[in-house]
C-alpha cells in the first residue's frame, strides 16, 4: 500500500466517510421536489365489473377492471391488464360532438407520447378510431394521425354513443405487464376534419395507474424542471468533466505530479456533480414513474463503478508492489467503462427520453469537442513516441565496431 503519515491516512478515510454519507444523502428523493411536482388526488384502490352491455366483447362484463371517475363531465375510465399483458382499456362520459382520447405516455407528459383517439363521425352512426403520435405541443399539426408506438391487438378498437354516453374501447398489447404506468387524458373541441388534424383539446389530465395495487393517481405531474436539472447535472457530471478528467491521466504525463492531482480533483468533481445527477433522476423517477428501466439500469451501472474507482484510488498500492500492474490495468478498464457507458446512457436519455433540443445540441457539441480533441492528442502522443524511439535509437552504441588502424 501507499506509505502515508497518520495524518494522512485519517484525512482520506473522512473523505472516504463524507463521500459515503453525501451518497446516502443524496440518492435519497427529495420529498419537497417530488409533492411540488405533483398536483394530484390521491384514489385509493378502485376494482369495479365493467358492465357495458353498449359494447361488444372484450369491452363489457371485465371482472376486477381498476376504474376511477374523470373530473370532467362525468367521464370514466377502467383498466383491464391480463397475464398476457394485454391491456383493455373502456372511457365513457357525456358526450359533446367532440374528440376524446387515451394516451400512453413514457414520462407523464404529453410530448414523445401515443394516444388513441376517437370521435363521432359526421353521420352520427359510426365512428374513428385512430393512433397518434403526440411530437410536440405548441401546434395541432404537432399530432400526427397514423403514428405512435402503440401495438393494438386484433380486437377492433371502437366507438359508440347510446343515450348522450359516447364509450370509447380498445385493446393494446404490450411486451410486458405493466407496474405503474403514466396515461394521460383529454378531450377536444369539435372534431377532426378531412386531414385528421386534432382541433385544440378543451380538457386534459394525467393518471397514474399503479396495476399491482389496483389503484389510480389523477393530476399533472410537472416534472419538467426536475428533468432539466437531471439532464444538466448529468451532462456536465458524466458527459463532460468526468471524460475530459480522464483523458488528463493519458495525455498530461509528462507534466510530472501535476498530471496526477489534476486528475483525481477533476474525477471527484466529476463524481460529485453525476452522483447530483442521479440524485435527481431518482427523485425524477419517484414523481412519474417512468418506465424507463434501460437508462436506470445503465445509470446504477455507471455510479457502481465511479465508486469502484474511487475505492482502487484509496486502496492504490505502491509503485514498487507486485500487484501494482493489475491495479493499472484495472483502474485503467473501469474507467474508461465508466465513460463510455455514461455517454451511451446519456444519449439514451436525451434521445429515447425525449430530452430537449437545446440539451440535444449543447451535448452533440461537447461530444464532438471531445472526440476531435482525443483524436489530435493520440496522435500528437503517437508522435511523441516515435521521437522518443528514433532518439533511443540514435544514443544506442552500433552492434559491431571496426577497430581503428595502428
Amino acid at each position: 500500500m501507499v506509505m502515508m503519515g497518520n495524518s494522512s491516512n485519517s484525512l482520506i478515510m473522512l473523505c472516504y466517510v463524507f463521500m459515503i454519507t453525501m451518497m446516502i444523502f443524496l440518492l435519497e428523493p427529495n420529498k419537497r421536489l417530488v409533492n411540488a411536482g405533483r398536483n394530484d388526488i390521491v384514489v385509493l384502490p378502485n376494482f369495479c365489473t365493467t358492465r357495458l352491455n353498449v359494447l361488444q366483447p372484450p369491452y363489457h362484463d371485465i371482472p376486477k377492471s381498476i376504474c376511477s371517475s374523470l373530473d370532467w363531465h362525468g367521464y370514466r375510465i377502467s383498466f383491464f391488464q391480463d397475464n398476457n399483458a394485454v391491456l383493455t382499456v373502456v372511457l365513457s362520459g357525456m358526450n359533446e360532438n367532440s374528440w376524446v382520447g387515451v394516451g400512453v405516455s413514457k414520462d407523464g407528459m404529453m410530448v414523445g407520447s401515443s394516444a388513441v383517439v376517437g370521435w363521432m363521425n359526421r353521420d352520427g352512426r359510426s365512428g374513428t378510431v385512430k393512433q397518434y403520435y403526440l411530437k410536440g405541443r405548441t401546434r395541432n399539426d404537432e399530432s400526427i394521425p397514423d403514428k405512435g408506438e402503440l401495438k393494438f391487438t386484433n380486437v377492433t378498437p371502437t366507438i359508440v354513443v347510446k343515450d348522450q354516453i359516447i364509450y370509447l374501447g380498445f385493446q393494446l398489447q404490450f411486451s410486458s405487464r405493466l407496474d405503474r404506468q403514466p396515461f394521460l387524458f383529454a378531450a377536444g373541441y369539435g372534431k377532426p376534419g378531412a386531414n385528421n388534424i386534432l382541433p385544440t383539446h378543451k380538457y386534459r389530465s394525467a393518471l397514474l395507474v399503479d396495476f399491482p395495487k389496483g389503484a389510480i393517481r389523477i393530476g399533472f405531474v410537472d416534472s419538467r424542471k426536475v428533468k432539466m436539472t437531471h439532464g444538466i447535472l448529468t451532462i456536465i457530471g458524466w458527459g463532460i468533466i468526468i471524460p475530459f478528467g480522464a483523458s488528463m491521466a493519458r495525455y498530461l504525463r509528462e507534466c510530472e505530479p501535476l498530471w496526477y492531482y489534476l486528475h483525481s480533483s477533476v474525477q471527484f468533481i466529476g463524481f460529485f456533480v453525476g452522483l447530483s445527477g442521479v440524485a435527481v433522476g431518482r427523485t425524477l423517477y419517484e414523481l412519474v414513474h417512468a418506465d424507463f428501466n434501460s437508462h436506470r439500469s445503465i445509470g446504477y451501472i455507471v455510479l457502481a463503478l465511479s465508486v469502484l474507482q474511487i475505492c482502487q484510488f484509496i486502496m492504490r498500492p505502491s509503485r514498487t508492489s507486485k500487484v501494482r500492474k493489475y491495479w493499472n490495468k484495472s483502474h485503467q478498464w473501469v474507467g474508461r467503462s465508466v465513460v463510455v457507458l455514461a455517454l451511451v446512457n446519456i444519449f439514451i436519455g436525451l434521445f429515447y427520453g425525449n430530452g430537449g433540443k437545446p440539451f440535444k445540441i449543447f451535448f452533440l457539441c461537447a461530444f464532438s469537442t471531445f472526440v476531435l480533441s482525443q483524436i489530435i492528442l493520440e496522435i500528437r502522443l503517437l508522435l511523441q513516441r516515435k521521437r522518443a524511439a528514433l532518439t533511443t535509437t540514435a544514443d544506442e552504441p552500433p552492434l559491431f565496431q571496426v577497430p581503428p588502424r595502428t
